[in-house]
């Protein structure tokens, strides 16, 4: 697993003042077993100024909260250097949040960025917000989303694999995706476990009057079509060292099947691929996966195909 090495964890802190913090915990605990060193990063973005006073009373708004932050930020450090663990703090002012963890990662060069997700609607659900979705799709480096509370003790990770390459998505993908789940797993003494979510054969075609028409799809047909997705699928996965225990083919919704399965497994981590759609300059996750992702309790990790990281760096 050579390529997915951690030397550097970039860590975005949103609130320094609070009392605790699942990234930083979870990035301390990674680094205490990989040796890597952290940063935590806090991202103060400059709201909308007026002229005159207003602008400059703004602005000092801001550098003292700058200056806030940063001193929070160096009391966690503190804690994390009496552990004898290497740590670096840094504040950014005038980006969106986004866009300055993106541009504090390339500047560290970091191997891995860390966020949290926050608690969002009356439900009180760990959704994702829409910067978390910008840094999914555009983070060359692989992204943890930290949404478990608890610590990893022998964490079960769950790879989630794509053996039809959906989305233009490169069959070096799926590699990257064991790859970096068999490393964690690995350094945190838990165990790697592959899945594949096979949905019902449908087949759409225009309609007359602008509508989708449904081809009827006979039980033989669905059948033979399942059956071909899961040769695919353990033919995909033969190479990798993986007890016919720890491999799961499912059948129905993603966005259902997939957060099912990593709560019965009590999965520490889900790990996902993400893709750059031809001709986009951005990266591409898709309706159901933003599903999924909202819809796993456990953590995430986003990878990348190791071309658009090395197109990256």
């Amino acid at each position: 697993m050579a390529s997915f090495q951690l030397r550097k964890i970039l860590v975005a802190v949103a609130n320094p003042s609070a009392r605790s913090n699942k990234a930083v915990s979870r990035a301390a605990a990674l680094a205490h077993k990989t040796g890597a060193s952290l940063e935590l990063f806090n991202s103060i973005p400059t709201p909308q100024i007026a002229l005159g006073y207003a602008a400059a009373a703004v602005a000092e708004g801001v550098r003292a909260v700058a200056v806030q932050n940063r001193a929070d930020l160096e009391l966690i450090a503190n804690r994390l250097r009496r552990e004898e663990l290497l740590v670096e703090t840094a504040v950014q002012t005038g980006y969106a949040v986004h866009e300055a963890i993106l541009r504090q990662a390339r500047l560290s060069q970091a191997d891995l960025v860390l966020i949290e997700a926050h608690r969002h609607s009356r439900l009180a659900r760990l959704l994702l917000s829409q910067t978390d979705f910008e840094l999914i799709r555009r983070s060359p480096v692989p992204l943890l989303i930290v949404k478990g509370s608890k610590a990893w003790r022998s964490p079960r990770i769950l790879a989630a694999l794509d053996p039809l390459h959906a989305h233009d998505k490169p069959q070096s993908l799926d590699a990257q995706i064991v790859e970096a789940g068999a490393a964690i797993a690995t350094v945190m003494g838990g165990t790697l476990h592959l899945t594949h979510v096979c949905r019902p054969l449908v087949a759409l075609f225009p309609g007359v009057v602008m509508e989708a028409t449904i081809l009827t799809v006979t039980p033989d047909q669905e059948q033979a079509y399942e059956a071909g997705v899961r040769r695919q699928f353990y033919k995909a996965i033969g190479s990798y060292s993986v007890s016919p225990k720890r491999r799961h083919f499912l059948r129905g919704d993603p966005a259902t099947e997939l957060p099912s399965l990593a709560r019965s497994l009590k999965a520490g981590m889900v790990v996902m691929g993400a893709v750059s759609r031809s001709g986009l300059k951005r990266m591409f996750i898709g309706h159901t996966a933003e599903h999924v992702l909202d819809a796993l309790s456990c953590d995430v990790l986003i990878v990348k195909p190791p071309e658009l990281r090395a197109a990256k760096s």
